[in-house]
């Protein structure tokens, strides 16, 4: 099998990583999350109020909504956070067009970050401007699969706005051990 080695970003037609190496030909591994789209405000338990925009994971046998510790989603190695400083330290790329819910994210090792040795950046897709982190806990677990060449990917599940006509200032993700993540909305519609 042909095959291209060191380190790439990504591949424009299907691979799928051997770890250094991409093996050409081979499908992309594709993680499939099934998902309904809600507008909402949100009231925080410290008060005031948020309006969500976005993608909620569902369980369709169940006929319910997943939350982000949900056993079945850790059962397939998902991981649904916040990205970690959004809004504070990277305002203009969150609420930049690149990022919104659906779109997908890159996640970059900072192993030489000051702050935290486990770092992952995270990033609007393409190499995109940074958005944020991944959450210190979540990192810690990560970085040692990035580290070891296993691939994971993210997107923006929602968006987080004082009003739906003020600009975004959070996002959250879905994290996956995958190439990519397939939204598929249970109501049929186009994720």
């Amino acid at each position: 099998m042909p095959r291209a080695t060191g380190p790439s970003s990504g591949c424009p037609f299907a691979c799928a990583r051997a770890g250094s190496e991409i093996l050409l030909g081979v499908e992309p591994v594709a993680v499939q999350v099934d998902v309904v789209w809600e507008e909402r405000y949100w009231y925080p338990d410290d008060g005031g109020q948020v309006w969500l925009a976005g993608y909620q994971p569902f369980d369709r046998t169940g006929d319910r909504y997943l939350a982000r510790d949900a056993p079945e989603l850790a059962a397939r190695g998902l991981r649904i956070a916040g990205v970690a400083g959004a809004g504070l330290h990277h305002a203009d790329a969150v609420a930049s067009q690149d990022v919104g819910p659906g779109r997908e994210l890159g996640l970059r090792r900072d192993a030489e970050n000051e702050h935290d040795p486990n770092a992952i950046a995270v990033h609007a897709a393409n190499g995109g401007e940074q958005v944020g982190w991944v959450p210190r806990e979540i990192a810690a677990e990560l970085a040692p699969e990035l580290d070891a060449g296993r691939r994971w990917t993210a997107i923006v599940l929602r968006e987080q706005r004082r009003s739906p006509r003020d600009p975004r200032h959070g996002l959250t993700m879905l994290l996956a051990p995958a190439d990519r993540i397939e939204l598929v909305r249970v109501d049929g519609a186009r994720a």
